[in-house]
């Protein structure tokens, strides 16, 4: 295999001016819960090359699984080119500033599918001693995966990643309607159980099995790492750099400009050990590190691969991801906002009135570019005096995360990884609560 890579890339080097490779193979292994039972146990390998080639300055791109015929990769990558956007970037050569990131347990591909199947059961069972009206579904995964990078300057990196995710998604159904509560979680090591999400997901079915009426109007809103992700999103969106090129994006030549509250910051970080979404280089083999993209409130940079970079007169982030089937693209790795300094607890404890948002469904009909959010509150539970009443249904919310995100009463002292995202709760201030009529 590793002759075959380093073939295509000597024909490439013969028939243009630069080229790029980039090789990933994986084997995934997984169990899976249905309504209370074991639905499926499934294991898969995947692997996958993908060309980018600059032939008379324009962008060539082709992709295969099937690695026997490098010359007809290489050609269809050039007669790509032809049609392709001018090329503005030159590939790297320094492997110098490319940092260890600790990203691979060998211990992740000797979890069995047995053990899997072990922890599913487990909590299954205490879902069962909770309740007999809980439907149980549950998805648990191992993987183990292998990127190679190389180029005609003379690049040739490796990097091996694994990963553990499980979620945990419980339902009842009553006259009240569906109560539905899911957990996960994500690691590049292994775990030995679910149990710990299980039992959040358990506790958060008991308070929301009352249901009480909530206030319409303008009400103070914790949200919680799982659903502050609704409001963060457009704005990573707005940093992502192809769309600031393209004058897309409402934060664009905003650079130095405060566009938020002065308490929240955003980072893009890949070089956390174990994370998610850590690496040492991204697709196009730039050193990736911990990038402020807004700090204190004040835009500081934007998400850039190298030929957005180019094109903007900037210099590249380390945020060039692709896979073996597409061209490179601006997109983050890990995504942290800082902690705050209020404990979980003593955001709830300080409203007299509000409402905790846990997790929201849908993004409505919003206008995503210009900041706008429309969410259905899915988990929603209602705050009076400090305490926890019940839970809120056939709600939502809706704003402009520019104005809601600089309206923050505080921001919590604990994070929480959700997916490749690491955060904090948030209180915000006067946000509107709508019901459906």
């Amino acid at each position: 295999m590793s002759n075959r890579i380093e073939n295509i890339i000597e024909l490439a080097a013969e028939r243009c001016s630069a080229a790029d490779l980039y090789y990933c193979s994986g084997e995934t292994r997984s169990a899976d819960f249905e309504s209370n039972r074991l639905k499926s146990v499934t294991s898969g390998q995947q692997s996958g090359v993908g060309l980018r080639v600059i032939a008379d300055g324009r962008i060539g791109f082709a992709a295969t699984t099937d690695l026997r015929d490098p010359e007809r990769l290489v050609a269809m990558a050039v007669e790509s080119a032809r049609f392709g956007e001018l090329a503005a970037f030159e590939l790297p050569d320094d492997e110098n500033t490319i940092k260890s990131v600790r990203g691979c347990d060998p211990a992740v591909e000797g979890v069995s599918m047995e053990q899997m199947v072990a922890a599913g059961q487990e909590s299954l069972n205490i879902c069962r001693e909770q309740s007999d009206d809980y439907l149980f579904n549950a998805g648990i995964s191992a993987s183990i995966g292998f990127e190679r990078l190389l180029n005609t300057n003379g690049l040739d990196l490796r990097f091996e990643a694994s990963r553990m995710a499980a979620g945990v998604d419980i339902e009842e159904v009553n006259d009240g309607g569906i109560l539905d509560v899911y957990e996960q979680k994500a690691w590049s090591r292994p775990f030995e159980n679910i149990t710990d999400i299980t039992e959040t997901a358990l506790d958060k079915m008991k308070t929301g099995a009352n249901l009480v009426g909530a206030r319409r109007g303008h009400i103070p809103m914790v949200f919680t790492p799982k659903a502050i992700g609704n409001l963060l999103s457009p704005v990573m969106t707005a940093l992502n750099g192809k769309l600031v090129h393209k004058g897309a994006s409402v934060l664009a030549g905003k650079i130095g400009t405060k566009v938020l509250d002065e308490r929240l910051s955003i980072y893009d970080d890949a070089t956390i050990d174990w994370a998610p979404g850590s690496c040492p280089f991204d697709g196009e083999g730039v050193a990736t590190g911990r990038l402020p993209l807004i700090e204190k409130g004040v835009v500081r940079n934007y998400l850039l691969d190298l030929q957005t970079a180019a094109l903007m007169g900037m210099n590249p982030t380390g945020n060039g991801y692709r896979s073996a089937s597409s061209r490179p693209s601006p997109a983050s790795s890990n995504s942290v906002v800082p902690p705050g300094d209020m404990p979980g607890r003593k955001l709830t404890e300080e409203m007299d009135y509000g409402l905790i948002i846990d997790q929201t469904l849908g993004g409505g009909q919003s206008n995503t570019l210009a900041g706008e959010f429309s969410v259905n509150v899915a988990l929603g539970f209602v705050v009076e005096d400090g305490e926890i009443t019940g839970r809120v249904k056939d709600c939502m919310v809706a704003g402009n995360v520019y104005e809601v995100l600089s309206n923050i009463e505080a921001i919590g002292s604990e994070q929480q990884w959700v997916g490749s995202a690491y955060l904090p709760s948030v209180r915000v201030g006067g946000l509107k609560l709508a019901f459906e009529e």
